[in-house]
């Protein structure tokens, strides 16, 4: 079905900020919407866009459950003792602010690859996206890990002398792949 210039999808107006923007973002296969958060270069496409897997959230989940545990637990002992009384709530404050900057950080963490390069978008403090144009990669090496039994795992990003890690990177034999083909069309287009 064809649409008019101006329409989305379900047939009413866009807005004017969504007038002549295109989002460059995909949809995984999850449903978790990435967008790529970084200015395009003229005839530059994103490939694809990832953030770390959900499974990153793992260890800090553990920590919640472990100070709520905790917390109850000195309660029940040191019922008797008043001193004792304001360190419960104090070690799952501690936990709660340790799970909302975990959280927090794996939401802003992400990868793209696009034709041109792979970006690794880093969390909330961790400064601005790191580029690595693919004809300066001299390899991919991944999935590292518990890949097929998680859906997660290690890729490892070989450029110019520096070696960056993907880490809990979703399918990554899938993005490897893609990263090792889009290289491949990159180098052979700048012969």
């Amino acid at each position: 079905m064809r649409r008019r210039n101006g329409q989305n999808r379900r047939g009413g107006r866009r807005g004017p900020s969504q007038a002549g923007k295109r989002v460059l973002g995909r949809r995984l296969r999850n449903g978790d919407r990435v967008k790529f958060r970084d200015s395009l270069d003229p005839g530059e496409q994103v490939i694809t866009c990832n953030r770390a897997h959900a499974l990153k959230l793992l260890r800090p989940a553990i920590v919640l459950l472990i100070a709520i545990f905790a917390t109850n637990f000195l309660q029940v002992v040191t019922a008797g003792h008043s001193g004792w009384s304001a360190v419960g709530p104090i070690i799952l404050i501690a936990a709660l602010v340790y799970v909302v900057v975990r959280f927090i950080k794996w939401a802003t963490t992400g990868y793209a690859l696009t034709n041109r390069r792979i970006v690794v978008f880093r969390g909330v403090g961790g400064g601005g996206p790191v580029s690595i144009p693919l004809e300066y990669v001299a390899g991919v090496v991944g999935p590292r890990g518990g890949a097929r039994l998680t859906g997660c795992g290690t890729i490892r990003i070989s450029a110019r002398g520096q070696t960056f890690e993907l880490t809990c990177q979703k399918d990554p034999g899938r993005f490897s792949d893609l990263c090792y083909r889009a290289h491949l069309r990159r180098v052979n287009a700048l012969r």
